[in-house]
């Protein structure tokens, strides 16, 4: 079984969506001083690094990281290559010509951007879906839910943040800041993002893995 890593490093000193805190880890205990194990405190918001939402990061009614089944979270994935869409672009509906989303649970947009992680282009800029993909995830009863490399489903210049509200006014999930998809790419793949048990978490950093099912498509 191979399992890749699709999650970016939790670190102090690394980049957070602009205005947004900025996560601290603090060595609280340390063998090295002389105490008997290691701990340490640390404190950043739900979604900080590679992270999920959950419909109630943008919806009044939905569920949350405490009380939607863990089995949501899991499910066949398929990456689409976008690494044609340039700076700002909008990537269509033509990105599901010829693709076979039968039995897809998640849908990644491989575009290269996670190669821009920890430096100031990686939050803005970046290609983002149409208006009308995010209908076709919403009404699509299969897929739970759309992973991207980059920070944000909406582009930067959009704060009321409406292709989030499209997508996550159903029961879906948006994944944000995942690396390593191009590993994924024409391969067969098993997603798996657990958030946190947060009560009433309407988002949770996430340790996205996948596992490789064998034969290419």
């Amino acid at each position: 079984m191979e399992v890749i890593d699709l999650s970016q490093k939790l670190e102090q000193g690394m980049d957070v969506y602009p205005g947004a805190p900025e996560p601290t880890f603090e060595q609280w205990q340390s063998v090295e001083d002389g105490d008997v194990y290691q701990l340490i405190k640390f404190s950043m918001t739900t979604h900080t690094g590679t992270h999920l939402d959950c419909n109630t990061h943008v919806c009044k009614e939905g569920y949350y990281t405490d009380n939607q089944d863990v089995g949501f979270f899991i499910g066949k994935g398929l990456v689409l290559d976008c690494r044609k869409y340039d700076y700002n672009e909008i990537i269509g509906m033509e990105i599901f010509d010829d693709v076979d989303l039968e039995g897809v649970n998640f849908i990644f947009i491989y575009a290269g951007w996670d190669k821009k992680w920890g430096k100031n282009e990686f939050w803005q800029g970046y290609p983002y879906i149409s208006k009308e993909v995010a209908e076709f995830i919403r009404d699509n009863k299969s897929i739970r839910g759309i992973g991207l490399e980059y920070a944000c489903l909406d582009p930067d210049d959009q704060p009321t943040l409406d292709l989030h509200k499209i997508v996550l006014s159903e029961e879906k999930t948006v994944i944000e800041n995942l690396t390593n998809l191009d590993k994924l790419y024409g391969k067969n793949f098993t997603f798996i993002g657990l958030p946190l048990k947060f009560k009433k978490g309407e988002g949770s950093p996430i340790r996205a893995v996948a596992i490789l099912e064998g034969k290419e498509k």
